[in-house]
Formats: C-alpha cells, sequence, structure tokens
C-alpha cells in the first residue's frame, strides 16, 4: 500500500539532486504528482520562493500575499518514499 496519495503536500527529508544540477534541499515542500509502482517511489514536483511575473515575462521575488504571486517551481523529480514527509493529506 503507498505511503502517499495523488496531490498530498510534502516536505524533502534530504537533499535530492534535480536534473538541471541544483540540488534541493532538505524542507523543500512539494507535491505528489504520480505515484510508482504502489508507492515504492513517487514524482514530486518540488517548490522554490514565492515569486511573481513582470511584464518582461521575469520573475520577481515575491510573498505569498502579493496579487499574482506563486511558488515557483525548483523541478519535478522521482523520489523515494524514505525521502518525504507528509505536510498534509490530499483528503
Amino acid at each position: 500500500m503507498s505511503k502517499f496519495q495523488l496531490f498530498d503536500a510534502v516536505n524533502l527529508t534530504e537533499a535530492v539532486a534535480l536534473a538541471d544540477g541544483e540540488i534541493a534541499p532538505p524542507e523543500t515542500a512539494g507535491a505528489i504528482v504520480e505515484v510508482f509502482k504502489n508507492g515504492e517511489a513517487y514524482l514530486v514536483e518540488l517548490f522554490g520562493g514565492w515569486v511573481k511575473a513582470e511584464v518582461s515575462g521575469d520573475f520577481v521575488p515575491a510573498t505569498q500575499d502579493e496579487p499574482g504571486a506563486f511558488m515557483e517551481t525548483m523541478g519535478v523529480e522521482t523520489v523515494d518514499p524514505h525521502q518525504l514527509q507528509l505536510l498534509k493529506s490530499a483528503d
């Protein structure tokens, strides 16, 4: 049985290498976007800081209270169950 389910909010318990060569540190927030083999691994969208888009299309730092602000996606990576901590169930 899967420990986590689709769309659960999670944190990383350890650093995870991203496809672009960067590292997502422990406590990086994420969301489960796919469950593999009944929970043997998970595809997790990992989020960075709060940003908003300028008219030019560039992202600039923001606070979560600013209109149009969102958490920037750092990457979408395959993660093992022991690398995740549940923050909030999708239920």
